[in-house]
């Protein structure tokens, strides 16, 4: 498989890599930082980790004026698309006509050469993370007979260009974690390989099971009327802002104008979470981030994700994992 991008109005690739589309996980990761300075550019920075069968690529970008990424893959993948940030126009051959992609969606496809150019306006910043698998990859992290793709595996086989959902899906708070934590690994060698094909499988069981809830979630689209589903989502954005000193349910109610008891069961049946279990996840999820990656007392993250007394925190923490965070710092 090779492996471009290149904007119009720069003399310079940000990505230009070939790679085996064999799986092999004796190949070890080859990781490279690329730093573009041009009169167009106001940022371009982009982390790739090359490996056979896959290559991870995070970039962000901004421009001092209107430009065209064209981002080619020649050879069959899927690829594990994370836009972050930004507002594109984006036009894919054979998948998706031009239209304007918003932030924080996610997407999984699959292309016989994957053709794209994503039109960017000057003065945004612009994030996407990427994982592009080859067909041997991709079907050694799922079978091509298991139940949780079986259309979109009958695509692929066949080799014509679709995607797994119909719409791009919500990147949820867990599939950020996971990128997280692929940016901050500091393992070398074998065992970063070992540790990337983990992650990159997490996050595609992450994706399938998002898909898979909202393929069983009619019940909840009927109970939902107008703009409560929407209004149930800035619920959660509000909550994710502000977990370490949420409002009230009956404050949360009042900023997306909603009745309490809409918004409480709505939630429930959207996320599978109570209010308060959401915030508890969230904090948690906060505190594992923070004690595995910062030079931190147990007491200062305990603060920090929203507990005045350190004793309280260690209770939570130990109910939500199973042991203390004080079996986790380092």
């Amino acid at each position: 498989m090779k492996i471009t991008s290149k904007v119009n109005a720069v003399d310079a690739w940000i990505c230009h890599e070939e790679l085996a589309p064999a799986y092999d996980n004796c190949c070890l990761p080859q990781e490279k930082e690329v730093v573009l300075q041009d009169p167009a550019i106001a940022v371009l920075r982009s982390t790739q980790i090359c490996a056979s069968g896959l290559f991870i690529i995070d970039t962000q970008l901004a421009f001092n004026q209107p430009v065209c990424d064209k981002f080619e893959v020649s050879g069959e993948s899927i690829i594990m698309g994370f836009y972050l940030e930004g507002e594109a126009s984006s036009e894919i051959t054979g998948l998706l006509k031009q239209s304007v992609n918003p932030a924080n969606i996610h997407y999984i496809c699959y292309t016989p050469a994957f053709k794209a150019e994503f039109r960017m306006p000057p003065h945004k910043l612009h994030r996407y993370f990427l994982v592009i698998l080859s067909k041997e990859f991709y079907f050694r992290l799922l079978h091509q007979q298991s139940e949780l793709h079986q259309d979109f595996a009958e695509h692929v086989l066949q080799g014509h260009h679709t995607y797994l959902s119909k719409e791009p899906l919500e990147i949820t708070p867990e599939m950020k974690w996971v990128l997280n934590d692929i940016r901050n690994c500091q393992r070398k060698g074998p065992l970063k390989r070992l540790y990337l094909e983990a992650k990159v499988m997490e996050l595609l069981m992450l994706q399938m099971e998002q898909w898979q809830q909202l393929q069983e979630q009619h019940p909840v689209n009927s109970m939902l009327r107008g703009n409560d589903a929407q209004r149930i989502a800035e619920a959660r954005a509000i909550l994710e802002e502000s977990y370490h000193n949420p409002p009230t349910i009956q404050e949360l109610a009042r900023l997306v104008y909603l009745n309490e008891t809409k918004l409480k069961q709505g939630f429930k049946a959207s996320y599978s979470y109570t209010i308060h279990g959401y915030v508890v996840w969230l904090r948690m999820e906060k505190a594992r981030q923070l004690l595995t990656q910062a030079q931190q007392s147990i007491g200062d993250v305990a603060y920090q994700v929203g507990y005045k007394n350190a004793a309280h925190f260690t209770a939570a923490f130990k109910k939500h994992f199973g042991f203390l965070p004080s079996e986790i710092k380092i």
